[in-house]
């Protein structure tokens, strides 16, 4: 009965679904495109030696596995503007899992892992906003599905952290320092400096980078799924999956993370506001800014009529509390609330010592 009311027990608004539907049908879009340059560079595989999980009877031959990808590409699209998004996502992830089972060879776990949001995503209310023909007064529905979603991020994160942690060569930190000596050069043209490269090439940090990552994913995959330890989570996520980027070659794994901790947001649109001064460029072009990065729509961004707290000051922010708040905590809570600006106000909280609700 706990289980049952855990998955049915949620109900709210669908803009941070609407976000990930639209993040999840870009990458679905670049992933389809990456596996069509795979076919140009290097020919349909097919036609190659290849490793099926399915009997050989039903692999796909060129045209039929061409006309897929074709199919793929077009519900990607769909997915993002949001027409029979929800069977495109279904199609899609569906599509996707079967070109994996068809060789073992082409096999990436952050494929196989976004073919399981989708799917996943597919059983949700996504299309309800941002999306064309949805409803203007009907943007919430049950998010039981959404659970799942969650829960498969933390699935991704136990099965990786303990297969490293079980794995004798990852926990001495022997993968860890032949991917930096491997793909260092790539930490260095993304700007990181050649010393800091060099000390992460000894053995010793090697080591103990690779401890610091098994705990790390550990420690997301259950953090993750607690309303306490969410905020500090998702922003420890965000620094590993940002490291991972600059150390290796992930594809689109972190991106594909990054995606699914939109659903790990409040589905409260419109609990906080922003007021502005309409007379004040600054001011306007603050709102101007917030509109465009409120990927969630949790502000309510409108102009004020001066009164005793809005006098003198360009903008005004009220939380979920209702209280309004002007200076340094508005500039905070304005952070916390955009996406985009999340880092910096994890960075910013313990410098400023500035305290916010959760």
């Amino acid at each position: 009965m706990k289980e049952r009311r855990w998955l049915e027990g949620l109900v709210g608004d669908t803009h941070a679904l609407a976000a990930a539907r639209i993040a999840f049908g870009v990458l679905l879009l670049l992933q389809t495109r990456e596996m069509a340059m795979e076919q140009l560079d290097q020919g349909y595989f097919g036609n190659h030696f290849h490793w099926a999980y399915v009997p050989e009877r039903f692999v796909p031959s060129e045209r039929v596995y061409t006309l897929l990808l074709a199919a793929q590409a077009v519900c990607a699209v769909l997915v993002i503007v949001g027409h029979l998004a929800r069977p495109a996502l279904f199609f899609s992830g569906a599509a996707t899992g079967y070109e994996l089972l068809c060789d073992r060879l082409h096999f990436h776990h952050n494929r196989w892992a976004l073919a399981c949001y989708v799917i996943l995503l597919s059983f949700t209310p996504c299309d309800r906003a941002r999306a064309l023909g949805a409803s203007k007064t009907t943007a919430t529905g049950d998010l039981w599905a959404v659970r799942l979603v969650q829960l498969q991020v933390s699935i991704v994160y136990v099965a990786s952290g303990s297969s490293k942690l079980f794995d004798r060569d990852w926990r001495s930190g022997q993968v860890m320092l032949d991917r930096m000596v491997r793909y260092g050069h790539q930490a260095v043209e993304h700007g990181v400096p050649e010393g800091v490269i060099a000390f992460f090439q000894q053995p010793s940090v090697a080591s103990l980078l690779s401890k610091g990552a098994i705990g790390t994913e550990l420690f997301l995959a259950f953090a993750l799924l607690s309303e306490r330890l969410r905020i500090p989570a998702i922003f420890v996520g965000l620094c590993f999956h940002g490291a991972i980027e600059l150390s290796a070659r992930v594809e689109l794994f972190s991106f594909t993370t990054f995606a699914a901790y939109l659903l790990f947001a409040t589905p409260d649109a419109r609990a906080r506001t922003l007021r502005y001064d309409p007379t004040r460029k600054k001011a306007v072009a603050l709102a101007w800014a917030v509109r465009l990065l409120d990927w969630l729509a949790r502000f309510e961004v409108a102009p004020w009529e001066p009164d005793a707290v809005a006098k003198g000051r360009s903008f005004v922010v009220t939380d979920r509390d209702g209280k309004p708040r002007t200076g340094v905590r508005a500039v905070m809570t304005l952070l916390r609330g955009v996406p985009l600006l999340f880092p910096i106000w994890c960075v910013l909280l313990p410098l400023r010592g500035v305290r916010s609700e959760p």
